[in-house]
């Protein structure tokens, strides 16, 4: 917005006459145009209408509704309206017009009209004027002045008018009059610091103290300096104003360029973000291939051992229907050898891949967050499933007798207590995790029963469940959540924490979700922490276990009351059912569910663990103190393994069996 000076005085003296006529005080500071129904404000600046209203309405928006004042854009004066209870956008109106400035603009627009020679135009020339007479108010040639006028007029006050563009702008603006009386302004009032006529001072001015001619204030002015030390102090002002603008101008310049480097900084930050973007496509695409080549040459190394055996059984059969044809006895007796050996590989292998088989998925975990900006990570799932092949080769694991296979030691010589462990995984190669309560750590055991790694948990972890083959979850009491943890081949890390500031007991991992117990509720948790009510209950719930064929939920529940329930079953639906009374089991802490569908309980007060059937029906004691078993925490079924835990006696060891 450019500078508005202050307004001349509508009856300002002739000596200031051809600053009036400058074009610059003829423009709005707003538009920076020439002035459009011009509105003069108290502080002598002149804005078009239009422009004031809007800079009023602007002004005042956001402000009080009870506004009643506006600053002048120009030298910032508080400025009030007439009408204060008018709409703003009205406030504008209420000045009054800027008289002058109309006049001047009127009058400097017809300086551009041509001048002729009044005498010469009366003869029918068209001879251009050089001189003006303010006698006659005539314009005359220089010819028509020397032949003529001179002759007539000697004493007349004649101008030369050659190159001076304004004359009429000063001749007509030379005796202003005053708007209200038509009067010749001649005086002024120092008390209320404005111009009038005769009457004017005579009407409302009788009573000031300081009324003079303009003339004679004028020449008050020059005497005493104050116009010489105005003009210094405005030229001053103007100096400063100069040097602030230069300032402003110089602070948009480094604006502009702090401007211009952000952007290209920006610029910049993309190209590296798309640079790392193409890196972390292109890691998390070899993850994705390398996994599936991984997961597809297990699968094909599985194909060819059973294609192998199942050609050599196919060969046996054939041989050995040839050899009774030609009645050849050693070839028989060699054959069935043979064919008894291939059986029971049969049996083996099939006993492998149940331990093995499950449903692989490749999937992409990725964070909601895209601000995070990764690619996530690659995830192969395998969950176990039902062996397609036969079952009239393999013992039911309900029919078969139980027997150790081996005693691991888990007690380590950073541990502040002995070992108190109330959850455990075994994985499929032989490893196991056991969560030690008392010492607050996770320990990793290989497939040879030694102690690789151990992982301190922030409180003290309790039931344990796998998610996938290289991923486990605990459950953390003491309002500490669940606690999910990478698994190596010999190393644990933690990988995320959920809902950190609720207590967890017993835990299961179903479809996507985390299961738990609370201490009254059964609920169901995401990854995101979602969580939500399934089913409540009374008294105490240290561990779950699910059915993977049709995801029944058993709970155990810690009570050794008679006619209570130990074992209950919860459908997908959320319908509970009573399985298990208290008497073969007291007080069960582990729970869990192999393959078959049978359910595996440690009566941790009745020192025993117990197999049953899915509905209960079914129920015998597996293992008791004659086998080792005190207080039973945690147990984990892995095919025909199964992994035990003890709260006394060898609670510093586990105990490995298999079901033959």
């Amino acid at each position: 917005m450019a500078e508005g000076g202050p307004h001349p005085d509508p009856h300002s003296e002739d000596s200031t006459l051809r600053n009036l006529s400058d074009s610059h005080l003829l423009e709005c500071p707003i538009c920076l145009e020439q002035l459009r129904q011009p509105k003069s404000l108290p502080c002598r600046h002149s804005l078009c209408e239009e422009c004031l209203s809007s800079y009023i309405v602007s002004e005042v928006l956001g402000t009080s509704d009870t506004a009643t004042s506006f600053i002048c854009p120009v030298c910032r004066t508080l400025t009030h309206p007439v009408d204060k209870s008018e709409d703003k956008e009205k406030w504008a109106q209420q000045f009054p017009t800027d008289t002058v400035a109309i006049e001047i603009i009127q009058l400097r627009n017809r300086t551009t009209e041509p001048r002729y020679c009044a005498p010469c135009q009366r003869k029918g020339s068209m001879t251009s004027a050089q001189f003006w007479c303010k006698t006659n108010q005539s314009l005359f040639c220089e010819s028509c002045k020397v032949d003529h006028h001179d002759v007539v007029h000697v004493s007349c006050d004649i101008v030369n008018i050659s190159g001076s563009g304004n004359f009429l702008l000063r001749q007509e603006t030379s005796d202003k009059r005053c708007d209200k009386h038509k009067k010749k302004i001649a005086y002024y009032c120092e008390d209320h610091k404005s111009l009038g006529c005769s009457k004017c001072i005579t009407v409302g001015h009788r009573k000031c103290d300081n009324v003079s001619t303009t003339e004679d204030y004028c020449e008050k002015l020059n005497s005493s300096s104050q116009l010489e030390e105005r003009k210094t102090f405005l030229q001053q002002g103007a100096d400063d104003m100069e040097s602030m603008i230069k300032d402003f101008y110089l602070r948009q310049q480094n604006i502009a360029d702090d401007k211009d480097a952000v952007l290209k900084s920006i610029d910049d930050l993309q190209e590296r973000m798309d640079k790392r973007i193409r890196e972390m496509k292109k890691e998390i695409t070899d993850d994705v291939i390398t996994a599936y080549k991984q997961e597809r040459e297990n699968l094909k190394v599985s194909t060819q051992k059973c294609e192998r055996l199942k050609v050599a059984i196919q060969n046996t059969l054939a041989s050995s229907a040839t050899a009774l044809q030609r009645n050849d006895h050693m070839d028989t007796i060699r054959l069935y050898q043979k064919g008894q050996t291939e059986l029971e590989a049969c049996k083996d292998l099939v006993k492998e891949m149940q331990m093995s088989i499950s449903s692989v998925s490749i999937e992409h975990e990725i964070d909601s967050d895209v601000t995070s900006l990764n690619f996530g990570k690659v995830v192969v799932r395998k969950q176990r499933r039902d062996f397609p092949g036969v079952p009239s080769l393999v013992k039911p694991l309900s029919q078969c007798e139980v027997r150790e296979i081996r005693k691991v030691n888990i007690q380590c010589r950073s541990d502040q207590a002995n070992v108190y462990a109330r959850g455990v995984v075994y994985f499929p190669d032989g490893r196991i995790v056991v969560g030690d309560n008392s010492n607050n750590k996770i320990k990793l055991i290989n497939d040879a029963g030694d102690v690789v790694d151990e992982l301190k948990m922030d409180g003290k972890p309790w039931d344990l469940c796998l998610v996938d083959n290289t991923t486990v979850a605990t459950a953390i009491q003491s309002t500490r959540g669940i606690h999910v943890v990478t698994v190596t081949p010999s190393k644990l890390t933690l990988s995320s924490v959920i809902n950190d500031n609720k207590p967890y007991y017993g835990i299961t991992y179903r479809d996507e979700e985390f299961i738990v117990s609370t201490g009254s509720e059964v609920c169901s948790v995401k990854k995101d922490g979602t969580t939500k009510t399934l089913y409540r209950y009374n008294g105490r719930v240290f561990a779950l276990s699910h059915n993977s064929k049709d995801g029944q939920l058993f709970i155990a529940h810690y009570t050794n009351s008679t006619g209570r329930t130990v074992i209950g079953r919860l459908s997908t639906d959320n319908n509970y059912t009573d399985v298990l009374k208290v008497g073969v089991v007291k007080c069960p802490y582990g729970v869990d569910v192999d393959m078959e569908g049978n359910v595996y309980v440690c009566g941790n007060g009745s020192h025993n663990v117990v197999q049953m059937s899915g509905d209960g029906t079914n129920v015998r004691e597996l293992l008791t103190g004659a086998d080792g078993i005190t207080q039973p925490l945690a147990i984990s079924v892995c095919g025909d393994k199964l992994v035990v835990t003890n709260g006394s006696g060898q609670k510093d060891s586990i105990q490995v069996f298999q079901l033959v």
